[in-house]
Formats: structure tokens, C-alpha cells, sequence
């Protein structure tokens, strides 16, 4: 063996496990993250939202809010104080999920879905987050291994509980998920990452920097561009505002155009658009207001627009009739 050989061999024989630790962690920075929109810095619904006795989406892209009484829960963006300190990595907004006028037997649920099961099975994965609430609740963390339609029954693993309080404090919870062996996982299966509260009556939840990643250790949480998450949050909800134009032509008494998506959906959406009128044609000189307007033909990349209403000639340009109108494509999870 040589001089520089064995030099090699006796640099190696003096590693601790805390710096092979280290060494793991440095390897895993970069694209960790599982979740999306865990700095909630995208609303494309709206920077505030509310809903009563089901599950919904309702404003936070990709998170999921539920109650399981007749009564309303709300998710708003709140923005931090520039130079805060309590929530390291300058975020620029946190989550409060409220449960104003709830009572404190009611469940309280706010999730995201991750999609596909199989690379998080059998392994362990870790999950931090901040938090904080009202009135020092304590709130209950579950995961639930969800199959695909038709696949396994769905498989609920309990996080155990963190105990909240009034200030900002960062959690971390580590477990291993079961393995899908002799399973039947399907399209559409996901992984559910909830935080469960029986709150305090006017009480509510702040979240921030809500990070999950493979492994047995937690990392600093990952920043991505705004433009990035948003094409992230776009594969699942699409929402289209302002100057929308395309391109109509008039066949058998309606109009047909296209809206080509900036991201590949994850399967063909359902649409929804502000109003029966929301659109206009514009052709011939003359213009004239949609009756109605739906999805002809919706796919992964594009959907057909068809426009009732009357004509101005054999083809026109199809706008917004309005500066508020919109459409949405959902295919969430």
C-alpha cells in the first residue's frame, strides 16, 4: 500500500456518524420538498376562502380544508413582518386556518395530497413545519396512504400530537410509512398529510414552511421561485384572469376556441367559468355577450371553449365580457 493510499485509508477510519449525517444532508438539498406550496405564496383562488361542512378547496393552492359539523371554516394569507425573526428563512406569508364561532368538538382538517403513494411507502420520511395557535391547542398529526380508485383500502398512520402555543416554534415528526407489498395501488393514489384540530372555541392555526422529505432527517426548508411553485400548483388548479383572448370560429349556431395550458394537467380538468356571460365575441364590426360557455372537449394540455349567444359573422375573437371574469381548471387530487 502506498504512502497516499494509506493516508486515504486513515482519513475514512476517522469519520463520525455526525459527519456522514452531514454528509447525507448536503446530498439531499435541492428538489426535496414533497410538498408543494409549503410556503403558501401561491392563491391562485383567492388570498382568502371559506367553507361549511365538507372537504374543499378554498384558497391556498393544494391545501385542502375540511369541518365535520355544520359550520364554517376560513384559510387566509397573512403576510410576516419584513425582518421577523421567529420563522428563519424570510418567508414572505404564513396560513391561518380559522374555525371562528366553531365549537371545540369539531374536527378541523387542513391537508395536502401528494401524489403518488409508491415512492413514499416503506420508508421513512420527515415532516416539519411551523405553528402556532390562539389559544396553545394541541394539534394531531396524521398521514394517510390512500391507494388510487379501485386499489387497497386506505392505510391511516398516526404522526402523534404536537402541542401548540401562542408564539411560533418549529416541529418536526419522523415516521416510517408501511410498505405497499401485496397491494393494489392504482391511478389517482396519493399520500395525505393532515394536521387535525378540536381547537378551542374562535381559536385557529398558523402554518408556515411546511416541508416533507425522505429520510430520517429534517433539512432547512427548501425556497423555490414563485414562478416555480406556481407551475407546480398549475399541474393540479389553473386559474384565468385578465386579458384572455382566442381566436373563435362559428359552427352550427355556437363558437369554438382554445386555451392551450401553460403546464400539463395531472388528468383532463373540470371547468368552471365566473358566469353565463363571461364571455364576448368580437367579429364583423359588432360584438356580442356569451349565453353560456363550457369546456366542448377538455384534455391535459388544452380544452375547447364553446360560446353560445348569436353571431357576429363566420368568425370572431372571444374575450372576457369583464375585467373581474375568470375560468378555472381543477384536477385535484
Amino acid at each position: 500500500m502506498t504512502k497516499s493510499t494509506t493516508r486515504v485509508a486513515a482519513d475514512l477510519e476517522t469519520f463520525t456518524q455526525t459527519e456522514i449525517t452531514a454528509k447525507d444532508v448536503v446530498a439531499k438539498a435541492g428538489r426535496k420538498n414533497l410538498i408543494i406550496n409549503g410556503g403558501f405564496d401561491v392563491w391562485q383562488r383567492g388570498v382568502t376562502g371559506s367553507q361549511a361542512n365538507q372537504a374543499a378547496y378554498i384558497s391556498a393552492d393544494r391545501w385542502l380544508t375540511y369541518i365535520d359539523i355544520s359550520s364554517t371554516v376560513y384559510l387566509s394569507k397573512v403576510a410576516f413582518a419584513l425582518g421577523q425573526t421567529d420563522v428563519e428563512g424570510n418567508p414572505e406569508s404564513y396560513a391561518k386556518f380559522d374555525w371562528l364561532g366553531t365549537g371545540s368538538t369539531a374536527l378541523k382538517v387542513i391537508e395536502q395530497r401528494v401524489e403518488n403513494v409508491i415512492p413514499v411507502s416503506g420508508a421513512p420520511i420527515t415532516l416539519s413545519f411551523y405553528a402556532r395557535t390562539e389559544q396553545a391547542d394541541d394539534v394531531e398529526i396524521r398521514f394517510i396512504q390512500d391507494n388510487g380508485v379501485g386499489g387497497s383500502a386506505q392505510v391511516s398512520i398516526t404522526g402523534g400530537t404536537v402541542d401548540c402555543t401562542t408564539s411560533w416554534k418549529k416541529f418536526t415528526k419522523t415516521i416510517t410509512l408501511p410498505s405497499l407489498a401485496g397491494k393494489t395501488v392504482n391511478a389517482g393514489s396519493y399520500l395525505k398529510v393532515g394536521f387535525w384540530s378540536q381547537g378551542t372555541l374562535n381559536s385557529h392555526l398558523e402554518l408556515a414552511n411546511v416541508q416533507l422529505e425522505l429520510g430520517s432527517v429534517a433539512t432547512d426548508f427548501e425556497h423555490r421561485s414563485y414562478g416555480e411553485e406556481l407551475a407546480l400548483c398549475q399541474r393540479y388548479y389553473q386559474r384565468v384572469t385578465g386579458k384572455f383572448t382566442s381566436q373563435g370560429t362559428r359552427w352550427v349556431g355556437e363558437y369554438f376556441g382554445s386555451y392551450y395550458m401553460p403546464v400539463t394537467m395531472r388528468s383532463a380538468p373540470a371547468f368552471l367559468g365566473s358566469r353565463p356571460a363571461m364571455l364576448k365575441a368580437f367579429g364583423a364590426g359588432a360584438s356580442l355577450d356569451s349565453t353560456a360557455v363550457v369546456a366542448g372537449e377538455a384534455g391535459i394540455s388544452s380544452i375547447e371553449l364553446q360560446m353560445t349567444g348569436g353571431s357576429v359573422g363566420t368568425s370572431a375573437f372571444l374575450r372576457f365580457g369583464a375585467s373581474t371574469d375568470w375560468f378555472s381548471l381543477d384536477a385535484e387530487l
